[in-house]
Formats: structure tokens, sequence, C-alpha cells
């Protein structure tokens, strides 16, 4: 955290515009540094994914999803007066594709997945039609097959216990019933803090990071999670106000996608504790255990402060 906040600090004194002119050789150095996790990472419960600097473990990914937001806020802010060209969208595809290739390659789906939600809400702020959004939409939905024989069998294992999790309870569906009955058991008010039962018990998989909502739950009840959705709508509001008041399109667009990537960890990782998500292993912000996550957090939001700062006007 401390490191976090202080990473926030310096990159907030920065002028965010350094960024877009940085934004070639930051996506040259995103493709590195996945690469090199890939070549010589250390491997964790399965995953390839990080890798030891400085005696510290740390997530290039999620590094390299803040990366590719300058990356792709810098694409549809050069060509924001042709965004509607189908060939700018595919363009900005093509731009993201190796990234989240090779975090998939990790494996890392969860990750991959916000990469392509970055890439969604930035084209949307950019400017492209919604048609155009929907049709991508349609051409994914339409590879799945394709897709499908491409994940790992446990991935597919989630994906069937996220359809019927009774299908298999003492198996693939363990980890999605023993949420439910987390988040369940912690009624309106919960049972107090750290006095619940699911994750000191060991009965709840993952308790700090992947299912830590269901813990929260549990602990603090419903009262707790709404308190917790209402700060994260304050910050998200906030950010969405900084887009709106941005000095140009490159700010708005850095900080829409700071939005859209926020947005969609809260959603997905929430989802996924209530089995209205599969399982997909993506972070919480700032409550999921993990140094990098916290760390990359701190720096969309340093990055969302340097646009605050040097707002129109401000």
């Amino acid at each position: 955290a401390a490191l976090g906040l202080g990473l926030m600090a310096a990159v907030a004194l920065l002028d965010y515009s350094w960024l877009g002119t940085l934004a070639p050789l930051l996506y040259l150095l995103t493709l590195g540094l996945l690469a090199v996790v890939l070549a010589m990472g250390e491997t964790v419960l399965g995953g390839q994914r990080w890798v030891i600097i400085a005696g510290q473990k740390l997530q290039i990914s999620e590094f390299a999803k803040v990366l590719m937001i300058v990356v792709l806020a810098r694409w549809f802010a050069d060509r924001r007066d042709r965004v509607g060209s189908p060939l700018v969208l595919a363009g900005a595809a093509v731009v993201l594709a190796p990234a989240a290739f090779l975090v998939y390659r990790q494996p890392d789906l969860g990750t991959s997945l916000v990469f392509v939600a970055i890439f969604f809400g930035i084209a949307f702020m950019a400017g492209a039609r919604l048609w155009q959004l929907t049709a991508l939409v349609a051409v994914g939905v339409g590879a799945f097959p394709l897709v499908w024989s491409l994940l790992r069998d446990y991935q597919r294992a989630r994906l069937v216990a996220f359809l019927d999790p009774y299908a298999d309870p003492q198996g693939t569906g363990w980890n999605i019933l023993q949420s439910l009955i987390a988040v369940g058991s912690g009624q309106a008010t919960g049972k107090g803090l750290t006095a619940g039962t699911q994750s000191p018990l060991g009965y709840l998989p993952i308790a700090d990071s992947d299912f830590v909502f269901a813990g929260l739950a549990e602990d603090l009840g419903f009262l707790g999670a709404v308190l917790l959705f209402a700060l994260y709508l304050v910050l998200l509001l906030a950010a969405l106000r900084v887009a709106y008041r941005a000095r140009d399109p490159f700010g708005t667009l850095v900080a829409s996608g700071v939005v859209a990537m926020l947005g969609f960890q809260i959603v997905v990782n929430v989802g996924m504790a209530i089995s209205l998500m599969p399982v997909t292993g993506i972070p919480l912000p700032f409550i999921s255990r993990g140094g990098s996550s916290l760390l990359s957090i701190c720096l969309a939001l340093g990055v969302l402060q340097s646009v605050a700062m040097r707002r129109e006007g401000g």
C-alpha cells in the first residue's frame, strides 16, 4: 500500500500527455515483459504469471492492463475523426490481440477478458457506433466453439460448473456452492468482522482473493456489501467526471479506460461470488489480497489524478 501510494503520487505529478507520446514504447515494453513472463516466469498453482524483481514477486499482466489503457487511448485519440470507420476498430483489435493472447497463454483468462472490457469501454467513449460494438460481440459469440476448443480442461470445467454447480457439488461445483453459502449466511448485517465460519474453517476456497467478496458478505452482511458498492460507485462516478472534464480526447479516453477496468473487475468478481458469472480469478479492487493488483490500481489512479489535475480550466 505504501509503495502504491508513492507510485500514485509520482505518476500524478507527471503530465499524462507524456504517456501518450511514449505510447508506442510502452506498447513494446508491455509485449516484451509479457513474453519474458512466458519464457522464465514463476509458476504458481499451474499459472506462469509472476517474475521476481528486486526480491518482489510481481504479476506483470496487472501492470499491462494500465499500459494498454494508455496505448488504446492514444490509438483512438489520434483517429477520433475516423472512429466510425470499421478499420479503426479493427486496427485497435489488432493492437490489443498480442497482449491479450500472451496473457491468455500464462494461462490467465480473467485478465485477458479485462483487456477486452478496456477495449470496449474506450471504443464506446471514443465514439464507436453501437452497432459496430454489437457486431463485435456477435462475432465473439459466433466464435465460441473455437474458443471452447482452445480452453484448458479446468476452464471448461468452470464454465460447466457455473451452468449447474449442483451437478458435482463435491467437485467442480464446490467453490460456487460454498461461496453462495457464505454470502447467504451473512444475511442482513453479517456475523461480525472476522467472525464468519466459511473462510476460517477452510470451506470457502481462495478466500483472500477470488472469493474475497463472499467472506466479506458473510462477515458484514447485505448492508456491508451495499456500503462497499456505494464506495465503488463514488469512485467510478468521480472517474467519469474526470473523463468528461479532461482537457483533450486522450485524457478522456485514458480516464474511461480506468473506469472500464475497475468496473469490469468489480462486476465480474462479485458476480462470480454469487454465481452470476463463471469463476475467472479476477481480483476485487482494493479488497483482494495481491500486491501487484494493488500497485496496478494505484498506478491507474495516479494516471487518473494526472488527468484531473490538468483538466480544462483547471
